[in-house]
């Protein structure tokens, strides 16, 4: 099926539109409280980039796309465990032994990942990282 250039560029531009124009504002934070900022798919996409903290790094590389943001993996942590608990950075409960676990075995939805997607020192970064006591 050949779609013509023209037709596509046109149904990108109204789909485009279409979302800019249903995007909302969101109301001011409360008096003295600065409003969080928003996750982008960017964000996601970047996190760990440019961090020193190697765990955090792979994490970036191998977690992050499904939990960070408003991710699959995030949504459906949301779903079973309160909103609170979604996004596993923000986690202060993660223990690494738990943690490599569910890497190692998968949970729910989550799929396992072999020795060979994530090495066994790799896993020791993320979960180090995933079961620091954030402030």
């Amino acid at each position: 099926m050949n779609t013509p250039r023209p037709a596509v560029a046109a149904a990108f531009a109204a789909c485009l539109i279409a979302c800019l124009g249903g995007c909302k504002q969101a109301a001011p934070p409360p008096a003295g409280q600065s409003a969080p900022k928003p996750v982008s798919a960017m964000d996601t996409a970047m996190f760990g980039i440019d961090a020193k903290d190697e765990g955090e790094a792979l994490f970036g590389r191998e977690c992050a796309f499904c939990h960070v943001g408003k991710t699959t993996g995030a949504f459906m942590l949301g779903r079973r465990l309160g909103k609170e608990n979604a996004d596993l950075t923000k986690r202060t409960d993660l223990q690494g032994d738990y943690v490599k676990a569910v890497v190692r075995n998968g949970l729910v939805n989550m799929p396992a990942f072999s020795r060979v997607e994530v090495t066994e020192p790799e896993l020791d970064k993320i979960a180090a990282y995933l079961s620091r006591k954030k402030n």
